[in-house]
């Protein structure tokens, strides 16, 4: 069985200072819409959301219908590896993945996590990702170009990201020892030396950040019901 933990710790900042999680998305706010991303996955046993005492009290008030798997509550930590580490927490230690997804990722495809599960299940740590359109530059410490890496080799940090639930304790506990503290998860294994496998997503996977993502997020949607 899976454990899904939703951080929903963002501080919004680029949003004006309102919380872009409680955003109206088509009917429903942005973090009810990424809950029920995962609710028909099959396996997924609970959704944990990692958040403060206040928004938990503002996402049940703002649901439109009763969420039909387990839903628990972790605290925000004081960075995305902590509130991750709560949420861990509090999963079902007889559950043998936990799969991480971001608040603001409310378009995720049923498929792309149905591939990302499976991948997870072979590998041990499955991350979601997209080739990059663009070329990268990595610069110096005077802002001049140091390199252009090859495009065909990166790709863009998505959401979800999945790990077996045991191994992941034990990168966390590894990380804790060595003062390590990442801003994704998927470093937690690259950490010990264990290279998650890469699923590709879809671009449409966007996290909203900007006031233009909501704009954008609903067109997406609107495009999913023309088909």
């Amino acid at each position: 069985m899976i454990s899904v933990i939703v951080a929903c710790g963002g501080s919004s900042t680029r949003m004006g200072g309102v919380n872009k999680l409680l955003l109206e998305l088509e009917g429903m706010t942005v973090c009810e819409r990424t809950i029920r991303a995962f609710c028909d996955i099959e396996g997924v046993s609970e959704i944990i959301i990692t958040c403060s005492e206040s928004f938990k009290e503002e996402i049940f008030s703002k649901l439109t219908e009763e969420i039909p798997v387990s839903l628990k509550f972790a605290p925000n930590g004081s960075t995305r590896q902590k509130s991750v580490e709560n949420g861990i927490g509090v999963c079902d230690e007889n559950n043998s993945l936990v799969c991480i997804h971001d608040g603001a990722r409310p378009l995720v495809l049923n498929e792309t996590i149905e591939k990302a599960i499976s991948d997870a299940r072979e590998y041990k740590a499955s991350v979601v990702c997209v080739p990059c359109k663009d070329t990268v530059k990595v610069s110096d410490s005077n802002g001049n170009v140091k390199e252009t890496p090859p495009r065909e080799s990166l790709y863009l940090t998505q959401t979800p990201q999945i790990f077996d639930l045991s191994m992941y304790k034990e990168a966390l506990e590894f990380a804790n020892k060595n003062g390590l503290d990442f801003t994704d998860d998927s470093q937690l294994f690259e950490a010990v030396g264990i290279m998650p496998h890469i699923t590709v997503g879809d671009y449409s996977n966007i996290k909203i950040t900007t006031p233009e993502d909501i704009i954008i997020a609903k067109q997406i949607l609107n495009s999913r019901k023309e088909k």
